[in-house]
């Protein structure tokens, strides 16, 4: 059994989805011990072909109809088989260690919480670092792994939310005081360009 489940939803970013598949197969964590799942929402572009290209190294779920971010990721997660799930944008990329580490806050501190997070580098599509941003400060959507347990708990992403699922979910997470332990590594890489639908930031 995979120790983590990493959900990638991807909506037309055939041009950026490759970079982030590579950068998740490149975890120094064995492949054996996390899957990757990618939930194509309809895409119009080349995005399927290329995804397809990644073989059986990735969980690959096309989806017949658009019905936005929040549906596509349940949709992921529902197919995870892992004892914790973390969602990563199809534009985005990661550190090699990102695995690993989220993976190490948990066997550390997860018995005092139901999350754990770490920081990002903000960057442009070429990777040049616009910034650095703490979770605790701005927090985005993506690089927090959850229990799935604790996930399950809260009954998921609203599926009838086409913005701001994640706002909707972390009001649900602290209503149940439930904990996030951050990790103060920017292992996450948020890229910040025109296109960018996702690039909302929790209030």
């Amino acid at each position: 059994m995979h120790q983590i489940s990493v959900v990638v939803t991807n909506f037309n970013y055939g041009h950026l989805v490759g970079r982030c598949i590579r950068s998740l197969l490149n975890q120094t964590l064995p492949l054996e011990n996390f899957e990757i799942v990618v939930v194509d929402d309809c895409s119009t572009d080349d995005s399927v072909s290329i995804l397809r290209n990644f073989g059986d190294q990735i969980t690959l779920l096309e989806l017949p109809e658009n019905k936005g971010l929040a549906h596509a990721s349940n949709s992921g997660i529902e197919r995870c088989i892992s004892r914790y799930i973390v969602r990563v944008d199809a534009d985005d990329y990661v550190h090699p260690k990102f695995l690993e580490t989220l993976l190490l806050g948990f066997e550390l501190f997860g018995g005092s919480c139901e999350a754990v997070s770490c920081d990002y580098l903000e960057v442009d599509d070429s990777g040049a670092i616009l910034g650095a941003s703490r979770q605790v400060e701005k927090p985005i959507a993506c690089a927090i792994a959850f229990k799935i347990d604790s996930f399950e708990a809260l009954g998921f992403y609203d599926s009838n939310l086409r913005i701001n699922e994640e706002i909707d979910l972390m009001e649900r997470f602290n209503k149940a005081k439930m904990r996030i332990y951050n990790i103060n590594l920017p292992l996450y890489r948020y890229v910040q360009h025109s296109q960018s639908l996702t690039k909302r930031v929790p209030k």
